[in-house]
């Protein structure tokens, strides 16, 4: 299995003009090969394909000298970007590509990396007093926190606000999975209560944006009444950009820990596949729907179930919370309605904890087909 590992590093003043100088380099050859690769439709309707960009670009570094300052295989990797974007297209996974934005390209990856700077063929490695090291860059401080465990595949840099990151994806053995349906827990995501576990256990909702919008909009305001491009414009839009970090990093946090706690206790996790995309387009609820970050957690459920050896099942979310978890009357009641009153047994259960419980048993039902 893939996971990312990530730490921040410290470049210099020097070091973040040259690196963010590459990234807009490689936006720009993004840029490019779109272009051309639309062009060549439009004319010939014929495929642009990578071998033919990987040629344009070597055209390209003749002509444009200052491509050649960037190193190969970011460059490179951007046509790799590129051509995956226009798979999932044709796979109806994602929209039609459009040109990028300054504020759209923030991440340039090295596809080879190795733990010492001996090797002229890579472009990242580890010098010998363990920073990251570029024949171009010098050597970046790194904060190693915690060991590098597999085997590397990729390198991605990536700034963050005013932070820098650098992001090692790593190759690990997977644990063999153990399909235990005696340690399985459903789980229903809501907004009132963050999730409500089948055995009665639930977690509040923390709501960061929600505690943090007074001081957003107090900085928003403060920032709409400066002149744009002046000395204390570009400070103001450092602390807006502060806070909206703090927030992420705060969401992020609680659904790191969250998750990691849940797929240690449970051998079986069964969620509902939701059509997030969909949901934020209610405009009275899209701000707290993506507060509450329901697509990170459950991506985070999926890599760490596998991680620790467990199961994430998705199920259907039809009627979850409409079926009575005890007999199966179908009971149909607004979202405003938080008590489930089965009309037909008379149980009385908590809306939240009733839709965990069929979520769950949904969830069996799909690993009995699958074993």
């Amino acid at each position: 299995m893939l996971l990312n590992q990530k730490y921040e590093i410290y470049p210099n003043e020097k070091q973040k003009e040259m690196l963010d100088r590459w990234l807009q380099y490689c936006r720009q050859t993004y840029n490019s090969a779109l272009l051309d690769k639309q062009r060549k439709y439009n004319r010939s309707n014929e495929s642009y394909t990578r071998y033919d960009m990987q040629t344009q670009l070597k055209l390209d570094k003749k002509k444009y000298s200052f491509l050649k300052e960037v190193p190969s295989q970011p460059l490179q990797e951007v046509f790799l970007r590129l051509t995956k974007a226009f798979d999932n297209f044709f796979r109806k996974d994602a929209k039609y590509r459009k040109l990028k934005k300054y504020k759209d390209y923030n991440s340039m990856t090295f596809p080879q990396f190795c733990f010492n700077n001996k090797g002229n063929r890579y472009a990242m490695s580890f010098s010998q007093n363990g920073k990251l090291f570029n024949k171009k860059l010098g050597e970046i401080d790194i904060k190693l926190h915690r060991p590098l465990e597999g085997i590397m595949k990729q390198l991605i840099i990536k700034p963050q606000g005013e932070k820098w990151y650098a992001i090692f994806c790593v190759e690990r053995q997977a644990v063999p999975r153990t399909m235990d349906s005696h340690n399985a827990v459903g789980i229903g995501v809501g907004l009132n209560k963050y999730a409500v576990l089948s055995n009665g256990m639930e977690y509040e909702n923390p709501t960061f944006l929600r505690e943090k919008e007074k001081q957003l909009k107090k900085a928003q305001r403060k920032l709409s009444k400066r002149k744009k491009g002046s000395v204390n414009y570009i400070k103001q839009v450092h602390r807006v950009l502060h806070l909206h970090e703090k927030v992420a990093n705060q969401r992020r946090d609680f659904l790191h820990k969250l998750s990691y706690h849940l797929s240690k206790d449970y051998g079986v996790i069964v969620v509902e596949k939701l059509n997030i995309r969909n949901m934020v387009k209610n405009r009275k609820l899209s701000k707290s729907i993506s507060d509450a970050g329901w697509g990170m957690f459950r991506n985070m459920l999926d890599y760490k179930c596998e991680k620790n050896g467990g199961a994430l099942i998705k199920v259907e979310p039809h009627f979850t919370s409409q079926d009575c978890s005890s007999c199966g009357e179908r009971v149909k009641k607004s979202l405003s309605i938080r008590t489930h009153i089965c009309t037909k047994c008379g149980t009385v259960l908590d809306h939240d904890y009733n839709a965990s419980v069929n979520i769950l048993h949904k969830g069996l039902e799909q690993l009995l087909v699958m074993n």
